[in-house]
């Protein structure tokens, strides 16, 4: 990749001209490359590195006229240093097309850069979504480009004007000690009074660049890969040089296995207090020390006082019959065969022996599925199997319990640099019986991975400790304890999931009480655009989440809200193009019982802050919050499911707030191509006084709102209560009013139906008033 202004982006292609005088014959590895970068010298560096030494570096000489001659001869390697060359005057010129469109529309946005997901430690803080457009260079198509498009900018010869380059690559240890990425910067070292563009390439103005780095044909050369990777723990000074190429591989091949467990084999013992120590066993787990012959056991009756064992994260599905019941209980708990079980827990347990550990849990098998008083004694353990785990077996890949993962093979992905093969003499009477492989894979979709479009998986992944994930990128590997990386990644590989605080460490943002808020905010966006096949479930599949926040929180938590964030929260809103069914209609709240409706666990779809309140600028430039209009929460109390789990499910709550409240006129905007675009359902309509006597008053638009879910009881017409939240100045020198859409209830209460955005002249004249929200 390449690193541009604190955001990596992929290097634009250098595209070849046709040459006028050079003729030359593919030739790869160059000449260059041959005799100064992969020469002997620098390998017999590498291998005999001290393990303790994070990274090995050189540097060469080349000019433009040189890299351009190698790129004539289709060498690979020197291919992507000319992408790189190119793509970096490619952004110059671009940025500061933007500066000037800037400074002609009187804006500063010098630092409102965004790069893609993967966006390193020293990205601006402020961020603008013209410029994150504007650099996808890539694209077909981009849609309101006020840069004039990238297609504007001609592609050129941009290597035919002459420079001097230093190339420095530093080799850098990642996973298990392993060289796993490799570090490019390409300066101009000419100081000339006019340079040219390459000229231009130094200082902060250079080129970087940033690979991925993998081996292939060592693994024959080493007699047991994980005994050398131990060498971490034996103190030995000389490891294997990468991580194995995997690509069209199987996810269960004999070299990923052997990697995972020389992986499991480098790691310490997860730590664990004396209070956790008698709170995170489940009551059940699988023991697998024979394969052939597995039972379930009572962890009460083991002999060992810490057991370790592997937790699984998988997509249940629709056919999973094999689960623990009363009545199989007895059968389970004295030995079954491997072949009855689902395809996905024989593939999780086969990599559980493989890795050397002795149990499993699998929630299917260790939960009576039959019993509520089960449920309840183990569902609240949820936070600390998966913590204390001594990893997580994610089988993102599958779609149901049924289908396994072990048999998928790697899927052959795009790549923003594509692979590059160097060959590596493991000695020098072999010079080319192994190879290094250096490329960097384009973003991970996450929505190629089934597991994550559930909802129970979520708190799986971002609560355990260790992880190792079966995607249809091949194999990752996630140790949060690890310091090499803020991600927790130990795969070899820079992060692939999004850049947000959940595929990281997981709560390191929670420093202050607002950052603690954001963190909740971000994990409650994402778990709430999955899916549940229990809406029920809803608040029991987020538990563990919140109770590990709750230590950070100190506060109560109700049905999906903190308490002391409540007045903030209650302001949530579902976002159109996130809640609708195929027919273009929002979906309606679950028929069971679920949670209160001014929580946002009431609705089947995503939900989302409709604006940061208490930042300092609001969302289009104004100052943001400005006055809570008297709004406050009186009382707030739930009725829990099951006594005692406070983060899990509800059977009522009642909310009581004081605020303003007015009543308005529902009207639903038509169901054409136009509307369904817009970011509001409707709009609502009230008296508004025309003159200084108030004796005229006639019927005028009052503001937009967002509903929450396909209701019966909201239609064209209808009178509905608006009770005033906050007044903010989004937009400047414009108020708006924002607050909570209600509906009365029977009893004389209210339940929440939408979100609204309205006019101050609304609530000029009203009072405040106590109202009870169910």
């Amino acid at each position: 990749m390449l690193q541009y202004m604190g955001t990596r982006q992929p290097p634009r292609k250098y595209v070849v001209p046709e040459p006028d005088n050079i003729t030359l014959p593919p030739s790869y590895p160059c000449e260059i490359c041959y005799t100064r970068v992969w020469v002997p010298e620098l390998f017999e560096g590498i291998k005999a590195a001290p393990v303790d030494q994070d990274r090995v570096s050189i540097h060469y000489p080349v000019t433009s006229e040189e890299l351009r001659r190698s790129v004539f001869g289709e060498c690979g390697f020197c291919k992507t240093i000319a992408d790189g060359v190119h793509g970096k005057i490619f952004l110059d010129e671009l940025y500061e097309r933007l500066e000037r469109s800037d400074s002609a529309s009187g804006s500063n946005t010098s630092d409102d850069i965004e790069g893609s997901d993967e966006a390193t430690d020293k990205q601006p803080k402020d961020t603008d979504s013209a410029w994150t457009a504007a650099s996808a260079f890539n694209e077909e198509e981009l849609e309101n480009d006020f840069t004039g498009g990238w297609d504007v900018w001609e592609d050129r010869d941009t290597l035919v004007e002459a420079c001097q380059f230093k190339i420095d690559l530093s080799f850098e240890r990642g996973h298990a000690g392993l060289f796993t990425f490799l570090n490019a910067r390409i300066e101009a070292v000419d100081d000339v009074d006019h340079p040219n563009n390459l000229q231009k390439l130094r200082g902060e103005k250079a080129v970087e660049l940033r690979y991925h780095m993998n081996s292939k044909g060592m693994l024959d050369r080493l007699a047991v890969l994980e005994d050398v990777l131990r060498t971490r723990k034996q103190g030995q000074k000389t490891l294997p040089i990468s991580p194995p190429w995997t690509a069209d591989c199987r996810l269960g091949a004999e070299t990923n296995m052997q990697m995972l467990k020389a992986w499991m084999g480098s790691l310490e013992p997860i730590p664990r207090s004396s209070r956790a120590t008698a709170n995170y066993l489940p009551s059940r787990l699988i023991y697998v020390g024979d394969e052939n012959r597995l039972r379930v056991v009572h962890t009460s009756t083991m002999k060992e006082r810490e057991p370790e064992f592997a937790a699984l994260s998988y997509v249940w599905g629709t056919n999973q019959s094999f689960v623990l019941l009363s009545t199989t209980e007895e059968l389970l708990t004295t030995g079954f065969e491997i072949g009855q079980l689902p395809k996905t827990i024989q593939d999780a347990i086969t990599v559980t022996s493989r890795i050397e550990l002795e149990y499993i849990w699998v929630d299917a098998l260790c939960i009576m599925q039959d019993s509520d008083e089960d449920k309840a004694q183990e569902l609240p353990k949820m936070r600390s199997i998966y913590k204390f785990a001594a990893v997580t077996l994610v089988a993102s890949v599958a779609n149901s319990a049924t289908e396994g993962f072990l048999h998928h093979i790697e899927e052959k992905y795009d790549y923003f640099i594509e692979p590059v093969t160097i060959h590596f003499p493991l000695d020098m009477e072999s010079p080319t019986s192994s190879q290094i492989i250096l490329s960097y894979p384009a973003d991970y979709k996450r929505w190629k991975d089934p597991i994550n479009s559930r909802g129970w998986t979520f708190q799986e992944l971002i609560l355990s400790t260790r992880a190792i994930i079966f995607s249809y990128r091949g194999i990752q590997t996630i140790d949060r304890t690890s310091s090499m990386g803020a991600d927790g990644s130990s795969s070899g590989k820079d992060p692939q999931l999004p850049n947000l605080p959940w595929s990281g460490q997981m709560f390191s943002l929670a420093t202050s009480p607002e950052n603690t808020r954001q963190v909740w905010l971000a994990i409650r966006g994402e778990y709430s655009r999955r899916m549940l096949s229990y809406q029920g479930d809803k608040l029991v599949a987020v538990s563990a989440i919140a109770e590990e926040l709750g230590q950070l929180y100190k506060g109560r938590y109700l049905a999906g809200m903190w308490e002391r964030d409540l007045a903030v929260d209650l302001q949530w809103s579902c976002p159109r193009t996130a809640v609708m069914d195929d027919d273009h209609n929002r979906k309606p709240r679950a028929k069971e019982y679920v949670a209160p409706s001014w929580s946002w666990a009431s609705v089947n779809g995503a939900v989302e802050d409709f604006v940061h309140v208490w930042e300092d600028e609001g969302e289009d430039g104004g100052i943001g919050y400005k006055d809570n209009l008297g709004f406050e929460v009186i009382s707030c109390d739930v009725e829990l499911t099951m006594p005692g789990f406070e983060y899990g499910a509800v059977t009522s709550g009642t909310l009581v707030a004081r605020g303003r409240l007015s009543k308005l006129i529902w009207h639903p905007y038509p169901d054409d191509d136009y509307h369904k675009n817009l970011e509001y359902d409707g709009y609502l309509s009230g008296l508004a006084e025309s003159d200084e006597n108030d004796s005229v008053h006639t019927e005028t638009e009052a503001g937009d709102a967002i509903l929450d879910a396909l209701d019966p009881g909201v239609y064209e017409g209808v009178e509905v209560s608006c009770l005033a939240g906050r007044l903010t100045e989004n937009v400047p020198g414009r108020d708006d009013v924002e607050g909570i859409m209600l509906l009365p209830t029977t009893d004389e209460r209210y339940r929440r139906i939408g979100f609204f955005r309205a006019k101050p002249w609304v609530f000029e004249k009203r009072e405040i008033e106590v109202v009870t929200i169910v």
